[in-house]
């Protein structure tokens, strides 16, 4: 295993760490919330139904004061513990026109914003760390020791919140597919009720689709997200010394065609584009890159002619894939990580890639 190789593969194992310790998370908050929407909807059985059939006519009337106010408690809660999205939620003044079956649906979109804030809070953490991680690597496989860059630096934020495919960033798409699938829960309830299902059935069909569409939306945010923010942030550190890159999926049962296909193909780092070139090159991709240098000896003089140090640090046999890097590292040198800031604006074009746009789409709510 290579020096790079081996590098990567210590990075991926820390983030499959913090990746299965975010999916416990989320899972547990899901699976909380929808005991609180199956309890809600219990109640409406009870007061409204008959035989555990919903008599529907009595849905069409008018929302009661008690619910009423439930509902804009749980308005309120919403917007003092997520405040930056306060905005999302319905004007309090259309509450009073709400019939009953509008007062569920509307606790169902209440149940599916909390899943989108605590999900996109959670979410960002996560790629917070992903992202300080990926760029201390690069500072420490550069000779710049250990945890170079803390979560709160600026740089860390910048490939966090990037719009990087189709013009949305992250916490857009968590709040479309919530909002789309709010809807599509809403219906249920709605033909549901219409149908004269029982309690049981309607139950078990809405936990089917909220278990399964949310995690697998969320999952594949993390996947995706966590495989651009990693890849990104770790190559800031080698863009100013170092030209060239090839991709270095993860070759097992699980490897597309696309990633296996590509990974003996060299592009110029300057000309990387995720999706394209870069990964993530699919929803779910597990890419990761390798510097590509075609002549290590060369690479070295040159290294040395531009910043100094002592280029016989290196010997023959310890080429720069295994090189002590702060042997050749002058002293008060920095690599231009900070020049992520202008490489996101330039290089994270809107991607056409027709599979990573479906992903951002959602599309597989049903």
């Amino acid at each position: 295993m290579s020096y790079w190789t081996d590098r990567q593969e210590q990075l991926k194992q820390s983030a499959e760490k913090s990746e299965a310790a975010l999916k416990k998370r989320l899972e547990k908050f899901y699976d909380a919330e929808f005991k609180r929407l199956d309890k809600e909807i219990a109640a409406y059985y009870q007061t409204y139904g008959y035989d555990n059939v919903i008599e529907y006519r009595r849905l069409l009337q008018s929302l009661s004061d008690e619910d009423r106010t439930l509902l804009m408690e749980r308005m309120d809660n919403f917007a003092e513990k997520y405040p930056q999205y306060a905005n999302l939620m319905p004007v309090r003044e259309s509450i009073y026109r709400l019939d009953r079956l509008q007062g569920l649906q509307y606790s169902v979109f209440m149940t599916e914003a909390e899943i989108a804030g605590y999900t996109n809070d959670q979410i960002e953490t996560y790629l917070r760390r992903l992202s300080q991680q990926g760029l201390n690597y690069g500072m420490e496989t550069l000779g710049f020791g250990k945890n170079f860059y803390s979560i709160n630096d600026d740089i860390v934020r910048q490939f966090v919140d990037v719009p990087w495919c189709n013009g949305e960033n992250f916490s857009t798409r968590i709040w479309n597919d919530t909002n789309r699938l709010a809807q599509y829960l809403n219906q249920d309830i709605a033909q549901g009720f219409a149908r004269g299902d029982s309690y049981d059935k309607l139950v078990r069909n809405l936990r089917q689709r909220f278990r399964n569409v949310n995690r697998k939306n969320a999952y594949r945010l993390v996947f995706t997200e966590g495989t651009y923010v990693m890849a990104e942030s770790s190559m800031q550190p080698f863009i100013q010394d170092f030209d060239k890159y090839h991709t270095s999926p993860v070759l097992d049962g699980k490897t597309c065609s696309i990633c296996r296909g590509m990974r003996h193909e060299t592009f110029l780092m300057s000309e990387r584009q995720p999706g394209v070139n870069f990964p993530p090159l699919h929803p779910n991709c597990r890419d990761s890159w390798e510097v590509v240098v075609d002549d290590w000896d060369a690479w070295i003089d040159e290294y040395v002619r531009k910043h100094g140090g002592n280029p016989n640090a290196a010997s023959d046999v310890q080429k720069p894939s295994e090189v002590r890097w702060n042997k050749i590292q002058p002293k008060n040198r920095l690599p231009s990580a900070v020049g992520a800031v202008g490489a996101v604006g330039t290089v994270l074009t809107v991607l056409g890639a027709a599979e990573l746009i479906k992903y951002l789409l959602g599309g597989d709510e049903e």
